[in-house]
Parts: C-alpha cells; structure tokens; sequence
C-alpha cells in the first residue's frame, strides 16, 4: 500500500499538530506576558510576601505587624531601585537606538524608526513604561 493513499489523513493530523503548536506558542506568550505585568506591581508583592510569610511561618499578630511595617519599608526601596534600573536600562536601550541608526541607510532608518515606535507602544501598552525621549 502505498503512504500516498492516505494523504488526507496525514495532512488532516499535520493539520491538528501545527494548530496546537501555534496555539500553544499564543497561549503561552499571552500567560508569560501577563505573569511578567503581574510581578512588576508591587503593590501585589506586599500582598503575595505577606500571604508566603503569614502562610509559611504562622506569624503571630504582633509579628505579623512589624514584619508588614519592614515589607512597607523595603519595598519602598525595592520599588525606587526597580525604576531607577528601569530608566537606566531605557537610556542605555535608547542610546543603542542611536548607535544603530548612524549604521543604517536612509531606507532602514525609515523602518528602524517604525519599530522603535512599535517599541515604545508596546512598552507603554503592556507595562506602562515609557522610554526616555530621543
């Protein structure tokens, strides 16, 4: 018997196979996505740090006070550093921006320019951060 005589059924689960994959890789990026947007807030560390700490240690009230005022404080400086290293890295990512360019013709800095705005759109859209201006 020749495979060729089935060649509908192959395709058919070829088909199937390619479709769970794209759907897998969308599915995937759209979970990865939104669980990065989730621990950049940290107004949600406090809760979820607390939740470990009350959850694992079985904090007493008064602990569970005190311990809350120092996750307060910390993550006061937690939240100062993360944006400090986040402006620093969109510096760094625009001064890239700059080196590439001098590289480019007339023609790929057109399009060099459409996705350095895609970029920032994105940046915004998905973590609200905006890149330093050129």
């Amino acid at each position: 018997m020749s495979p060729l005589r089935y060649w509908k059924v192959i395709l058919g689960l070829l088909l199937v196979f390619a479709a769970g994959a794209i759907s897998g890789a969308v599915g995937t990026c759209h979970v990865l996505a939104h669980n990065f947007q989730q621990a950049l807030s940290f107004d949600r560390w406090k809760a979820g740090t607390m939740h470990v700490l009350q959850d694992k240690l079985k904090l007493s009230p008064e602990q569970h006070q005190k311990i809350e005022q120092l996750v307060d404080q910390r993550g006061l400086e937690i939240r100062t550093a993360f944006s400090s290293s986040c402006q620093n890295c969109g510096h760094i990512l625009v001064q890239l921006q700059h080196q590439i360019d001098q590289e480019l013709t007339p023609a790929q800095k057109e399009v060099h320019d459409k996705m350095k705005r895609e970029l920032r759109a994105d940046l915004k859209k998905k973590f609200n951060f905006d890149l330093p201006e050129e």
